[in-house]
């Protein structure tokens, strides 16, 4: 004697909420679309695919308010060019307008080709103002 298994396999629906959440999930320190995919017994590919339509404000529901912070590609670079390793940097001044300590700058090369060289202190909200009004 055999025995049959047979297994109706459903789409199973996900409310926006319930996205939101794997998705926020995801983001946790240590976490990663692997583990929260076999965590709920889903596809990675789905994850990724709800992240990329929330990235790029397709996912129904969910409103990308304009000037939000967005991901960027960044590339860390080991050494200054030797021109502008060559060229001296201005005094750095501390608290009052006194020379102090060196800031560490961050350099940004915008999409149109322009430089922002600004003090690794600055504010991201300040930045993003500074790198939209620049690469526009």
């Amino acid at each position: 004697m055999s025995e049959v298994i047979s297994v109706v396999a459903r789409r199973r629906r996900w409310t926006l909420e319930q996205k939101l959440a794997l998705l926020e999930e995801v983001l946790r320190p240590g976490a990663s679309v692997a583990s929260v995919a076999d965590r709920h017994g889903m596809s990675q590919s789905l994850l990724f695919a709800w992240r990329r339509q929330v990235r790029e404000g397709t996912m129904p529901g969910v409103v990308r308010a304009e000037g939000a912070p967005a991901l960027v590609p960044v590339r860390v670079v080991a050494a200054a060019s030797p021109r502008e390793a060559s060229r001296p940097s201005p005094p750095s001044r501390g608290p009052g307008g006194r020379p102090g300590k060196s800031a560490a700058t961050v350099e940004v090369v915008l999409r149109n080709g322009r430089v922002l060289r600004v003090a690794e202190a600055i504010g991201p909200e300040v930045l993003g103002r500074l790198a939209a009004a620049l690469d526009g």
